[in-house]
């Protein structure tokens, strides 16, 4: 039985944690107002929505943070599979549908470049120009770039930060909030590339560096959300794209799109700021809504 929905995982889990530690069985589930709490037991709703209101008129109440604590689920990101869990089925989980979903395309996509590439490569590549006529019979090809891959090393790396930075976004909010962000990232970045290079490019490193921005700025924004990107990882991913424009990474491993990498963390990091504000916004006034 469902008791109450919360656009961020993060402040449905404190509810439910502390609801399991006062004996209310429930668990967590995504719906469309975001995480529902639902009772395992319809004989607790009565005692449960009391205990609601108390979590509503005081949500950072020290006791609800430390029954969270008590069940191990403090972290800031989205909790990984317990550690009893095989090596192999922890990484598989870190990814939902949709980020399996791109990188088993990626993968085909990389397949047939190997193949037959002129011809794939024609169909995918970018629009010849930013014009009506360019692509009004081809508008795939406005985001197909980002799948096209040109080596192993450039696909392995790349699949790595997509499946690390979209799997995130994925479990702690939802698979439509990373296929929008991520549509959007790939819009922008690939227009930077194709007025820069022309159509002679590819990689979903444009998209990796638009999700890193949305990571950092969304949680800074929005406290209650679920996950958080690690500082080491945000630095690493700054750092690599500060040496790109040194020009180091094109002796190493050829061409490296920089104008790509940061126009889509720069969108990024726009639609972390922008739906970060938006969601916090609705965050207070559902729980205003539900406390008045």
């Amino acid at each position: 039985m469902k008791l109450v929905s919360f656009t961020e995982k993060r402040i449905a889990l404190a509810l439910s944690d502390y609801l399991s530690s006062i004996g209310m069985p429930n668990h967590l589930a995504q719906d469309t107002d975001g995480f529902a709490v639902l009772l395992e037991d319809p004989a607790d709703f009565a005692q449960a929505r009391q205990e609601l209101e108390g979590f509503l008129t005081s949500p950072h109440d020290p006791r609800y943070w430390q029954a969270s604590w008590q069940s191990g689920r403090t972290q800031v990101e989205p909790v990984y599979p317990d550690v009893a869990t095989p090596v192999a089925m922890s990484w598989w989980q870190r990814a939902g549908f949709l980020t399996r979903s791109v990188t088993a395309l990626c993968v085909i996509v990389f397949v047939g470049l190997n193949l037959a590439p002129q011809t794939l490569f024609e169909w995918l590549r970018y629009p010849s120009g930013l014009t009506f006529n360019a692509i009004d019979a081809q508008w795939w090809r406005l985001l197909t770039p980002a799948i096209l891959h040109f080596s192993f090393m450039h696909i392995a790396f790349n699949l790595l930060w997509w499946w690390e930075l979209g799997g995130l976004i994925e479990r702690g909010q939802s698979a439509g909030r990373l296929l929008g962000v991520s549509v959007v990232i790939a819009l922008v970045s690939n227009a930077a590339q194709g007025l820069n290079y022309g159509q002679n490019f590819g990689g979903l490193s444009g998209v990796i560096y638009g999700l890193l921005g949305y990571l950092w700025i969304y949680p800074l924004l929005n406290p209650a959300a679920g996950f958080r990107i690690r500082k080491e990882i945000l630095w690493f991913m700054l750092g690599w794209l500060a040496i790109g424009y040194t020009g180091v990474l094109d002796v190493l491993f050829g061409p490296v799109s920089n104008i790509g990498h940061l126009s889509g963390l720069l969108a990024g990091m726009g639609l972390g700021a922008v739906i970060g504000l938006v969601n916090r916004g609705q965050q207070s006034k559902n729980l205003d809504g539900l406390s008045g």
